[in-house]
């Protein structure tokens, strides 16, 4: 589905800022990328939307439910295409994000919440460390 239909599909008008916004985050959709990252991306195509506007757009996004924004390290936002529920896992020495599901820890999630007779919504999991790569370990 093209990033036109899918603004529409949640009642947003199609805009250039938001149609070219969308596709920088479907064409980076295994990057996690920061308002900045996402404006350099832009001026790098040489698309005149300024900041501001990528901010504004970014937050009608995942308002709509399309964008989802993470708070990982430093409190800068980074935001990616919603997808099927992930949680994370950064390296604090080379910034390295892995995304990962676990059937296991969503059911223990749910006993907890049982337990405590708390009706869970959502969640957010990200785990901070350090990765075990080689390159990470030789670099640090």
């Amino acid at each position: 589905m093209d990033s036109d239909n899918k603004l529409k599909d949640v009642g947003l008008k199609v805009t250039h800022p938001r149609s070219k916004i969308l596709e920088i985050l479907h064409t980076n959709s295994k990057s996690h990328l920061s308002a900045d990252d996402i404006h350099n991306l832009l001026v790098k195509s040489n698309e005149s939307i300024g900041l501001a506007t990528v901010y504004r757009v970014l937050t009608q996004l995942e308002m709509a439910g399309l964008v989802q924004k993470n708070q990982f390290q430093d409190n800068q936002s980074s935001y990616e295409i919603k997808k099927q529920h992930h949680d994370h896992l950064i390296c604090i020495k080379c910034g390295k994000i892995i995304e990962f599901l676990d059937s296991d820890l969503e059911k223990l999630q749910e006993k907890i919440s049982d337990k405590y007779d708390f009706k869970l919504q959502s969640h957010v999991m990200t785990l901070f460390g350090e990765c075990q790569n080689r390159d990470c370990k030789e670099n640090n």
